[in-house]
């Protein structure tokens, strides 16, 4: 059957990407739509349905851009020897993940205008990628050199022109990372609170130079996984040890999605992976505690427009087969 992509990435058509038959495909409310290339997986999509991610017999980064299969680690330098094109924006550009053969950690990487460049670290070995907007804004998380080589320290970051940024952490966090950033340079993602509770993480917004702490619906712990242009994001936060929920926060209020939701019984939305600017959300529904699990699309969510207050009772949950 068909596999989604590791980020769950969905384009504004509603359309995600992912593997059918051991190469990378598309699916949507009509079915799914396999794409011509060698076997592949399939990571990222954008509004023209092109599609990036690996190249299964070599493992290295490719996209299919127009039609053309563009070999994105070949721009890489040579002592990298694995790839993978995580993200896409719609200016053809590409972020991913590269691996060295030795005396190197895995390096994030920008793909563009026929080009890659890696993402500096904060003083650290590493650095990894999983947002990318239509400015070719990359967001991640880098190591800072703290912490042990086992255990190292990292922070969220965001890479323009060059340049890595720094996005600190919630409280006296020692770690965060950033997993999406819209045009409007709002970032979300997830940091410790605290360097004596390394469990306590919680999900945040990042923008005007400022970290804000989102919020668990009173849980431990939580990550803000996805945002769109409106600002609206979503995530997961764990209420207990053992039991998560998936969110919606618009209107500076974090709201349970199965309170907005009508599931059919006995199903769980757990998480929420991405919102499109139509306000579908690509989610991971469970049945019941330690059950099936599987992905959904979760059509007009937000009955209120702009999800600004009301929040009225969705439309049943769909499932893209």
């Amino acid at each position: 059957g068909f596999e989604w992509g590791p980020f769950h990435s969905m384009n504004n058509a509603g359309r995600i990407v992912g593997t059918y038959q051991g190469r990378v495909a598309i699916v949507d409310r009509a079915g799914i739509h396999p794409v011509t290339a060698p076997p592949s997986v399939g990571s990222g999509i954008d509004d023209r349905s092109d599609v990036a991610g690996r190249l299964t017999g070599t493992q290295t980064a490719f996209a299919i851009i127009g039609g053309r299969l563009v070999d994105i680690h070949a721009t890489l330098p040579s002592l990298y020897y694995t790839s993978d094109g995580l993200v896409m924006n719609n200016r053809g550009s590409v972020a991913g993940i590269a691996d060295p053969f030795v005396d190197e950690a895995v390096r994030g990487f920008l793909y563009r205008h026929g080009h890659a460049e890696l993402v500096p670290t904060l003083g650290g070995d590493f650095s990894f990628v999983t947002g990318l907007n239509d400015r070719d804004v990359v967001v991640g998380w880098a190591s800072t050199g703290g912490g042990s080589a086992n255990d190292p320290d990292y922070h969220a970051i965001v890479y323009h022109d060059g340049k890595v940024h720094d996005l600190g952490t919630l409280g006296t966090g020692l770690r965060s990372q950033a997993f999406a950033i819209n045009d409007r340079w709002q970032i979300v993602g997830a940091s410790q609170i605290s360097s004596a509770d390394p469990a306590a993480e919680h999900p945040f917004l990042f923008q005007n130079g400022k970290m804000t702490d989102l919020g668990t619906l009173g849980g431990i712990s939580g990550r803000a996984l996805g945002i769109n242009e409106r600002g609206l994001i979503v995530g997961d936060v764990g209420r207990s040890d053992d039991v998560q929920v998936a969110f919606l926060y618009a209107g500076n209020k974090m709201l349970d999605l199965n309170a907005l939701t009508a599931l059919p019984a006995g199903w769980e939305l757990v998480m929420a992976h991405d919102i499109n600017e139509k306000g579908q959300i690509v989610a991971q529904a469970c049945y019941g505690f330690g059950g099936e699990c599987r992905p959904v699309r979760l059509d007009k969510v937000c009955g209120c427009g702009a999800c600004g207050s009301g929040h009225e009772a969705t439309e049943a949950l769909t499932k893209p087969e």
